[in-house]
């Protein structure tokens, strides 16, 4: 048997694997315990978040031998066969290839036709919205009333590009963005049962580069293993995804606190050399900054990061400013659209970065009020209140009063 993917061989095979998506699981198991399953679903979502895996879990719910049930035993013909994508009462379409109005036409004639083995006949057409607008009103009749064996499960990601005749007839569900501290503790899991032995700051950056979905996430972890090995180190990690290291980030956000040019340039130098996209260097050390902050500002790292990358966080956020850090981010995460269109990137970085260095020191409204009234006090504010009473030194005349 060929080698299979991490996205196919960790993919979820009952809802209590199903990560970040508890309001949808929830519903669907209740539904089935109730009775109360509708004709047609639609699963809506960014990709790699579980929409088609949810489709296919709630099909094995329906047509388990021990059904209908929110946990389906994964070892009858049904549920083997669903897992497989071999089902002769589960269809699985792909809307774009698929889009037609005669194919449409082909799943209304043979919806009529009760199931050949199983419980239900259920279609399930991924990214839906890709259907044409004639299959979409070939479909309407049928979806609306469909016969009482047969169930539709839709999944899209742009579920704005459906007729609302088609979103009227279906119940809906939004399938969230898995967040970044759930994904990193699944990918442990599933790099300890692969003798993967990577760090916590290798695989907080996988999480990084996924971006919410979880299938994207195994798909960097197959290639980082592919091209680093199972005990590759953070460096080998960063190079095999095209990433940027954590340590260079934090280099650059340590020497704009400390204001410290020299090191700065010598950070955007060595990245220069090593080809780094200079766009996407400037947005990670917004990103980095937004970090520091959000620690000063809560007194606790962002749980995304790994337990090295807190540490470092935390410390820099003790050895900062809060408004020095809001203004250099507002100067870091302004220059990320000059540096993408600039002729010279580098250039444009590293005047942005000198500028955020050459800031004046902040000060916030209180410590000021406090200057003013040590001044007030002190008497040093008399000279220029007599100096702009009247020319000459000579006090102005009191006001007229009636």
């Amino acid at each position: 048997m060929g080698y299979l993917v991490l996205a196919r061989k960790w993919r979820p095979q009952s809802f209590e694997d199903m990560t970040g998506q508890e309001h949808v699981v929830r519903t669907l198991a209740n539904a089935i315990a109730q009775d109360r399953v509708a004709h047609a679903y639609l699963f809506c979502g960014p990709r790699g978040v579980g929409k088609t895996t949810a489709a296919r879990l709630l099909a094995k719910a329906l047509n388990c031998v021990n059904g209908p049930t929110a946990t389906p035993c994964g070892k009858c013909a049904p549920c083997v066969e669903i897992t497989a994508g071999t089902s002769v009462d589960v269809a699985e379409i792909d809307g774009a290839s698929n889009n037609g109005v005669e194919n449409v036409r082909e799943i209304r004639e043979n919806a009529k036709y009760l199931p050949q083995r199983d419980r239900n006949k259920i279609y399930i057409i991924d990214e839906v919205h890709m259907l044409s607008g004639a299959a979409f009103n070939a479909l309407l009749k049928t979806l609306e009333e469909p016969p009482p064996h047969v169930k539709f499960i839709f999944a899209t990601t742009e579920p704005h590009k459906l007729p609302d005749t088609i979103l009227s007839r279906c119940q809906r569900h939004n399938f969230r963005r898995i967040p970044a501290a759930r994904m990193l503790e699944r990918l442990k899991q599933i790099a300890a049962a692969e003798k993967a032995a990577l760090s916590d700051t290798a695989l907080a950056l996988i999480v990084r580069q996924a971006e919410g979905g979880m299938r994207d996430a195994l798909s960097l972890l197959d290639q980082v293993l592919s091209a680093a090995g199972p005990g590759a180190s953070d460096e080998a990690v960063a190079e095999a995804l095209g990433a940027i290291d954590r340590t260079v980030v934090q280099g650059f956000a340590e020497g704009l606190v400390h204001r410290d040019p020299a090191a700065l340039l010598r950070l955007v130098e060595d990245s220069h050399v090593k080809g780094v996209d200079l766009k996407r260097l400037a947005e990670e050390v917004a990103l980095q900054l937004r970090h520091v902050l959000v620690t000063l500002a809560t007194g606790a790292a962002p749980e995304e990061l790994a337990d090295a990358e807190q540490q470092a966080v935390r410390k820099l956020a003790a050895e900062a400013d809060g408004a020095q850090l809001a203004r250099l981010f507002d100067v870091v995460h302004g220059a990320v659209w000059d540096v993408g269109r600039a002729a010279q990137p580098r250039l444009a970085l590293e005047m942005a970065l000198l500028k955020a260095v050459q800031l004046a020191p902040a000060a916030s409204i209180p410590e000021l009020i406090a200057r003013v009234e040590k001044l007030a006090g002190a008497g040093g504010l008399e000279p220029a209140r007599k100096a702009a009473g009247a020319p000459g030194g000579r006090s102005a005349p009191a006001p007229f009063r009636v």
